[in-house]
């Protein structure tokens, strides 16, 4: 069985899928795969696959919160509690990123 995520992880896998949303909104080049093998050393042995996993949690709190969420990790449901508090705290200072967001709301 594996364990659930740590503090310290949910907030390394949401800061960096943060920057990769912040790229992606600003049509900024990035690749998932270079972000993931970063992301691996701030975690406990995960692996792709359950990094992939989490980072469509995060898809789905941000859509949950009526946020856009990276194209390419598709909303997938059943996260954690503590991933949901994280994603909204982070939202509550990020005020780049709610920027960013409400200009690409706002064009035509």
């Amino acid at each position: 069985m594996t364990q659930d995520w740590t503090h310290t992880e949910v907030e390394a896998i949401v800061s960096d899928y943060f920057a990769m949303l912040g790229q992606d909104l600003r049509g900024e080049a990035y690749s998932k795969s270079a972000h993931r093998a970063a992301l691996k050393s701030a975690l406990r042995g995960r692996s792709d696959g359950s990094i992939e996993w989490k980072h469509q949690n995060i898809s789905a709190v941000l859509l949950d919160l009526g946020f856009p969420y990276i194209p390419g990790y598709k909303p997938r449901r059943n996260y954690q509690r503590l991933l949901w508090e994280t994603v909204a705290a982070r939202l509550a200072v990020d005020r780049a990123l709610v920027t960013t967001v409400h200009e690409q709301i706002e064009q035509p």
